[in-house]
């Protein structure tokens, strides 16, 4: 009887995960990958038009071979939920990547650096700081708590899409990640 109620468990547990799995959609963008579409080039306008508002230009002058740099967000429809992001321009992929990769590990994650005084390149390290963890995705802390925690990472992630590096708002790697490819998904449905 014990074997029985064991095998039973199983079959159960397995049933419900599998109608679990089929009823998931994929998130958007799931299939884009970290470096990805080499042969494109895009700029800020193809972004606007997806619905990004743009809130700052950079001064690029010293970030190596950037033709461009910009701070904005994204209204996720049919929420109230708004998405930050740093884009970065360059001629080609290859320039975004070396030495684009170099200086975009300055301002992610957990080791950003985050002070104008320490940050290599100076332009937008305000707009990269969050504070006492609030990424945007629900509710922050106290003014009290925020006021003596507001050196946290706003991104964790980046990709490179094209000739673009895209810096995403996030409270980890796994948000920051979606909501780069949720962006980016945008993109990829715009005809050519």
């Amino acid at each position: 009887m014990k074997k029985l109620n064991l095998s039973l468990s199983i079959i159960i547990a397995l049933s419900l995960l599998f109608i679990s799995c089929g009823n998931q959609q994929e998130a958007p963008g799931a299939s884009i990958e970290k470096i990805s579409n080499p042969d494109k080039t895009f700029s800020i306008e193809d972004f606007e038009a997806l619905g990004l508002k743009k809130n700052k230009t950079y001064k690029v002058a010293d970030l190596p071979k950037a033709t461009s740099a910009y701070y904005g967000f994204l209204k996720v429809k049919g929420t109230k939920i708004t998405v930050d992001y740093e884009l970065r321009f360059y001629d080609s992929q290859v320039e975004a990547l070396n030495p684009g990769v170099e200086w975009v590990q300055d301002r992610i994650g957990k080791g950003a650096v985050l002070t104008k005084g320490d940050a290599r390149w100076k332009e937008g390290v305000k707009e990269a700081r969050t504070c006492g963890g609030d990424s945007g995705h629900g509710k922050g802390y106290s003014l009290v708590v925020a006021s003596s925690t507001c050196n946290l990472a706003k991104y964790f992630d980046y990709f490179i899409y094209g000739n673009t590096i895209l810096l995403c708002q996030g409270k980890d790697i796994e948000s920051s990640t979606a909501n780069c490819r949720l962006l980016l998904s945008k993109l990829e449905t715009v005809p050519e």
